[in-house]
């Protein structure tokens, strides 16, 4: 099924030996979406609900069966749990607006972890006037220390807002311990997902966390787009981040009512193109297999994983036994941003800088690092180019 699979990908056409490791930080655009989106704006375009002519009712009718498609990927209880945002950065601040208005109390708790994406630190930041964050520490080897984590949940924690695949290691959180004690003190769990949900099988369902984030660009698809799952509860209980046209029932000069589940929460016109160039990219993936693409880059991840690491030369940050897609590492007496730089000459595109991960870094007491990231049309023969590669530009520096 993955054999020719950069023919999907338009930009190997004009690029044919672009080697990209930069999948983490947003996935190169398949042609089913380009498509959908170009015929979307071409030919079926119109603003949609409420509009009873042809164009605008046809439209809305793959609007959102793109939002039943988005729930059956990640196997939600229902389409109605699917709000969409302009990012997940935007679906972390939505909820971190709602509950400080709706839930919070002075000193309440929110606990995150240094292995946290700035987009799940900054709006908690926002907010903690009211609230305070406690963040649980990571080990060595750049993984989340669980037993530091467990032991930060008491009577004042709210939340816990962590994610669920680093995207500095690619190591994959295990939430069953941390479920099970936040069930028991009846915390609500926000999982950032952005990393994962492109990479493997995600069961809603299984899980049953409170909220979840991912974004549309890491899964192939446009940006400008996000997906915030959110549990029947709290849909219930959660008044609306934003106002305006699409989200309410009465409107009068001085006062206004709310239409009932997400709906109150998408505000505005939505990004219509990019949510049906969402369900074309899921399309995509299903085809694929989600099972197969995490085989196949899991095993392609660890073989680029023993191949760099038996360079001496090279710290990785991260113990592949719980990661996938990603290696993050630094080279002995070489900056990282010289190192990218040079592989751009050789067509490689790596990731370099602290990754919106400044408390990961600190607690290395480095101020960023190099990080390879693959997808889909990634390769062995992409991996053996990337290390001579590296190799070649290591000796060369360290002249």
């Amino acid at each position: 099924m993955l054999a020719n699979i950069k023919d999907r990908f338009p930009v190997f056409k004009k690029k044919p030996n672009l080697v990209f490791f930069d999948t983490a930080a947003s996935a190169l655009k398949v042609d089913s979406m380009i498509n959908s989106i170009t015929n979307c704006y071409s030919y079926d375009y119109a603003n949609i609900h409420r509009g009873i002519y042809e164009l605008s009712s046809k439209l809305t009718k793959k609007f959102e069966d793109s939002r039943l498609s988005v729930s059956n990927f990640i196997n939600s209880p229902s389409p109605d749990n699917i709000i969409f945002t302009k990012s997940a950065t935007e679906g972390i601040n939505l909820v971190a607006n709602c509950l400080s208005k709706n839930y919070f109390e002075d000193d309440d708790e929110v606990l995150v972890s240094k292995l946290e994406h700035h987009a799940n630190l900054v709006p908690w930041h926002l907010v903690s006037k009211k609230i305070k964050i406690v963040a649980a520490d990571i080990n060595n080897k750049g993984e989340l220390d669980y037993k530091d984590l467990i032991e930060k949940i008491n009577s004042k924690t709210k939340l816990i807002s962590i994610t669920h695949m680093s995207n500095i290691t690619g190591s994959i959180t295990n939430f069953e311990e941390i479920k099970n004690k936040a069930n028991k003190l009846n915390i609500p769990i926000l999982i950032d997902g952005c990393q994962l949900v492109p990479h493997k099988k995600l069961d809603i369902k299984e899980m049953k966390p409170d909220f979840y984030v991912f974004s549309a660009h890491k899964l192939y698809g446009p940006s400008g787009l996000g997906v915030l799952y959110m549990s029947d509860y709290w849909i219930n209980k959660l008044s609306p981040y934003q106002g305006g046209g699409s989200m309410i029932k009465n409107v009068e000069t001085d006062k206004s009512t709310y239409l009932d589940g997400y709906q109150k929460f998408e505000a505005g016109t939505p990004p219509i193109a990019e949510v049906i160039g969402l369900s074309s990219s899921i399309d995509f993936i299903n085809e694929v297999g989600i099972e197969n693409i995490y085989s196949y880059e899991k095993e392609l991840t660890k073989y680029a994983y023993e191949k760099i690491k038996s360079n001496n030369d090279i710290k990785i940050y991260g113990d592949f036994k719980n990661q996938t897609s990603i290696i993050s590492f630094n080279i002995d007496n070489v900056h990282f941003n010289d190192l990218a730089m040079f592989l751009d000459k050789k067509n490689i595109a790596i990731r370099t800088g602290h990754h919106c991960a400044q408390p990961f870094m600190k607690h290395f007491n480095i101020s960023g690092n190099a990080r390879m990231s693959v997808g889909i049309y990634n390769t062995k023969d992409d991996v053996n180019y990337f290390v001579n590669s590296l190799n070649e530009v290591k000796n060369f520096l360290k002249q």
